[in-house]
């Protein structure tokens, strides 16, 4: 039995405490002691208001990442698409767990509620700028409407009617227990997901003595390559959540295939492209395939988001 004492810090939302869970009991079974510490963010605490109009950056990371490095928690359990592309230097991600599936999904109450189905219009909630300008570029017949909350306040407005169907992470699903509201799965080389998707990510101080303990028990290399990738994207991009910008990487034995791009707000203009290469230059990838969307149009995108 390890008599180490590990404090994991997390958000107290059902998704969330799935996460820091599935870290603790990996962690107990291999003989560490464990406590989880709930810590609220601004994310949490504004819970109407759309993340592209807060205003900063980690929203649903920085409070954990702050208790982290005045060392009140060891870790910090966070949906990886959450973390910023900078972050305090005196953390980093010791691990980045097995990701499940990143595809975007359509949940509704009622099985008529999917986009083949073309007798009707439906009213659309989700807070992702991203997918919002893929309904609006894909099924512009549908009405798009703004959704904020927790996953189970979200399922609350959909089950009380307030939204036809809603737009949500299939992980995030799968992992809340909601998989019977899925209507429809969308395939990545349309709804191509946000960096990240789909996976947990464990911060820690860099000085923290078990952080290579924990790294062995808790990454995955695959997925971190991936991610890895796709980050890379995302930084060179420089959009954070203020601008509709997707990305997935796909690792093969020995090539990485990488597909990313912006897409503007109101529908008109879808701006993807793809690059592969050597799994060794994962990073590198991602910063060549950003320079590639930037200069056929993305730039123009983003000074317009920034405006």
């Amino acid at each position: 039995m390890n008599s180490t004492l590990i404090k994991i810090g997390t958000r107290a939302s059902r998704l969330a405490r799935w996460q820091a869970d599935a870290v603790q009991q990996i962690l107990e079974k291999a003989g560490f002691k464990t406590e989880i510490v709930l810590i609220q963010t601004i994310g949490d605490q504004l819970l109407e208001t759309s993340i592209s109009k807060i205003g900063e950056k980690g929203v649903f990371t920085r409070a954990l990442d702050e208790a982290l490095s005045r060392g009140e928690v060891d870790v910090a359990v966070h949906s990886t698409k959450d973390i910023p592309t900078e972050f305090p230097d005196d953390l980093e991600i010791v691990a980045v767990m097995k990701r499940e599936d990143p595809r975007d999904v359509l949940l509704a109450c009622s099985e008529e509620v999917h986009f083949e189905n073309f007798s009707r219009t439906f009213k659309i909630g989700t807070s992702s700028l991203r997918r919002q300008a893929f309904m609006r570029n894909y099924f512009p017949m549908h009405e798009v409407a703004e959704l904020r909350g927790n996953l189970d306040t979200r399922m609350e407005k959909l089950k009380k009617g307030e939204y036809d169907g809603i737009l949500l992470a299939y992980a995030g699903v799968i992992r809340a227990g909601f998989k019977s509201y899925v209507t429809q799965k969308f395939p990545v080389h349309v709804f191509t997901p946000a960096v990240a998707q789909g996976a947990v990510a464990v911060m820690a101080r860099k000085d923290h003595p078990a952080r290579k303990s924990m790294r062995s028990l808790l990454n995955d290399s695959t997925s971190e390559i991936e991610i890895s990738a796709e980050r890379a994207f995302l930084n060179r991009m420089n959009g954070g959540c203020h601008a509709p910008i997707f990305a997935l990487a796909t690792l093969s034995p020995e090539t990485l295939s990488l597909s990313g791009g912006i897409a503007a707000m109101d529908g008109t203009q879808v701006i993807r492209h793809e690059i592969a290469g050597p799994v060794a230059q994962a990073t590198q990838l991602g910063l060549q395939l950003a320079e590639t969307v930037l200069s056929s149009g993305g730039i123009d995108l983003l000074h317009g988001f920034k405006n």
